[in-house]
């Protein structure tokens, strides 16, 4: 995990399997969740940690202030 985006995200890098890849890449194919496998990762990411959230699995810690 390193560096910042333009957009003032941190990116995280991660390394995945080639099984992995092959799925990431057939969903881009798709278009659902992206055109590129970055993107699909990045999406079904971010919908995952959405829905733990929402069924109480994640607690978001919240800064005083």
């Amino acid at each position: 995990m390193a560096g910042n985006s333009d957009n003032g995200n941190k990116r995280v890098s991660i390394s995945a399997s080639s099984e992995i890849r092959y799925y990431l890449e057939e969903l881009a194919e798709l278009g659902i969740h992206g055109k590129t496998p970055t993107e699909v990762a990045k999406s079904l990411i971010s919908n995952e940690i959405e829905r733990l959230i929402k069924d109480g699995i994640l607690k978001i810690k919240r800064k005083n202030g």
